[in-house]
């Protein structure tokens, strides 16, 4: 699990295991995200068995799957209700990338400051720009 941390409630890696689990109660995350469908390559551990490992740890576990470019509103929504729990939060799908897409665009969709969210972006080595661009056309 290669983690980066967003800000101090939010952290984003590629693929988890069940075992990493044990890592992520110890940083202190109370909720994981993850945004990959199970099934997605052969190999990738499933939901439920991470789930199982969470939950066994009293961490909330949220499946948001979607596929690359395929992102709904209401995935946007669902994560700004998890970032607006105040739990730490843990996000990961293949390669991190696809998660921290879909928290540029639940900030973009509260509002927050586009030059922001390019400049994490960048940090964490994601392009966002065509993601995030339709929350500041009127602007």
């Amino acid at each position: 699990m290669k983690s980066i941390a967003v800000n101090e409630n939010l952290s984003i890696s590629d693929q988890i295991e069940a075992t990493d689990i044990e890592r992520l109660a110890q940083e202190g995350i109370e909720a994981i995200l993850c945004n990959r469908p199970d099934e997605e390559e052969a190999d990738q551990p499933s939901f439920s068995d991470i789930a199982a490992a969470a939950e066994a740890k009293d961490i909330e576990a949220v499946y948001i799957p979607f596929k690359t470019a395929e992102m709904k509103p209401e995935h946007v929504a669902e994560m700004r209700r998890l970032q607006g729990s105040g739990k730490r939060l843990h996000a990961f799908c293949r390669s991190g990338n696809r998660s921290f897409c879909l928290y540029a665009a639940a900030q973009a969709s509260r509002g927050l400051p586009k030059e922001q969210i390019l400049q994490q972006a960048e940090k964490a080595g994601v392009a966002v720009e065509k993601i995030i661009e339709s929350y500041y056309e009127d602007a």
